[in-house]
């Protein structure tokens, strides 16, 4: 619990840093967080953040290289397709229409019973 509250304040201070546009002291918050704080929750938005700087000064490599690791440990959260969107400007989430998607369980009900689905 100690070591998330110390993350959390590395966060903290980085946001204040990215909020006042003082990218290099932001960047070695977050990457403390990376580095020493890499069991909690705080580094998901530490390596978003970490590719929004990279990307906004124009390290495009390095936010590509944040982005590959954010994906690969961290492929399902929202900060990934938040990262994803900015290095993809094309990018469109695709949306499940959940009134047309009944599921598996309902469509295996419907199938057994021969329900028309008109």
């Amino acid at each position: 619990m100690v070591i998330n509250q110390l993350a959390a304040k590395e966060l903290l201070i980085a946001r204040y840093y990215i909020k006042n546009e003082k990218w290099i002291p932001a960047i070695n918050r977050l990457k403390i967080i990376v580095k020493s704080y890499d069991k909690t929750i705080f580094v998901e938005e530490a390596l978003h953040r970490l590719v929004e700087i990279y990307y906004k000064i124009g390290l495009n490599e390095e936010a590509k290289a944040a982005a590959i690791l954010l994906g690969y440990n961290y492929n399902s959260s929202e900060w990934y397709e938040k990262s994803y969107k900015i290095l993809n400007k094309d990018y469109k989430p695709i949306k499940i229409d959940k009134e047309k998607d009944d599921g598996l369980v309902k469509r295996t009900i419907k199938k057994i019973l021969f329900i028309d689905e008109k």
